[in-house]
């Protein structure tokens, strides 16, 4: 029998949430679904884990990104925010500014899919990020996740991201607590991220995660704040999921 903390070896567990036709699976590191499925929302650890300082590398970016080609996460020992975009992984430390994340890196949580557009929002009026997501909240009302691309010039973005852990690991609170800020105007980029619904919140977080990435690859992070308008938002419903676990939270 493996020991608490090692790698989990088993089967992978279905998990049918009838509601939403949404397929789930639990899969131990190196198991590998048959065929790539485009509607799939593929995650690394639970937000749970993640919480309790879980930031030890579950996986490569290398194998994460056969997975998908958009979506967030963090790199071992919470060292910065990550943002995948078309295929390329980048990590924004302290300094916040966005760079590849190299091969061989180790990934102890991430949320990716392949980013196929199904519907596309053009909002015009000036909106903040409060009144932005209680009118994404009305729209995204028929799945349990969605990944969302926005586009837009920013007339202020808030991006923060955290400095890197050691063993043994701090709850997640603590390292937030001394998170780096920016405040940016004037900005173009895309923010890149998911909605997750209360139906999945025993995995993530329900609501909006969302990172940033300014189109020159100047700046990057986690998104706290913005106002903005004449944005377009650009979203793929998910149709089934996959979370890579431990042994700690198989259920």
């Amino acid at each position: 029998m493996a020991k608490a903390g090692s790698w989990a070896y088993a089967l992978g567990v279905a998990i049918l949430v009838m509601s939403s036709g949404m397929v789930g699976y639990w899969l131990a590191p190196g198991e590998a679904s048959a065929e790539v499925d485009r509607d799939s929302y593929y995650q690394v650890s639970t937000y749970g884990r993640l919480s309790e300082g879980g930031y030890r590398g579950m996986t490569s970016i290398d194998k994460l990104l056969e997975h998908g080609d958009f979506g967030i996460g963090t790199v071992e020992g919470i060292d910065g925010e990550m943002m995948v975009l078309d295929g390329v992984a980048y990590r924004a430390g302290t300094d916040l500014v966005p760079v590849e994340v190299p091969s061989g890196t180790m990934i102890p949580f991430a949320m990716l899919t392949y980013f196929d557009e199904m519907e596309t929002h053009i909002l015009t009026e000036e909106l903040n990020y409060s009144t932005f997501k209680d009118l994404l909240d009305d729209i995204l009302q028929e799945r349990l996740a969605y990944a969302i691309m926005i586009e837009a010039e920013f007339d202020s973005i808030t991006i923060r991201s955290v400095p890197g852990q050691q063993e043994p690991y701090p709850p997640l609170v603590d390292v937030v607590a001394n998170q780096t800020t920016l405040r940016l105007e004037n900005v173009r980029g895309t923010m890149i991220g998911y909605y997750i619904s209360e139906g999945l919140g025993e995995i993530n977080v329900p609501g909006f995660h969302m990172h940033f990435l300014s189109q020159d690859l100047s700046y990057g992070g986690h998104v706290l704040d913005v106002e903005f308008s004449d944005i377009a938002v650009r979203i793929d419903p998910v149709s089934t999921y996959t979370v890579l676990v431990t042994e700690s939270v198989i259920i």
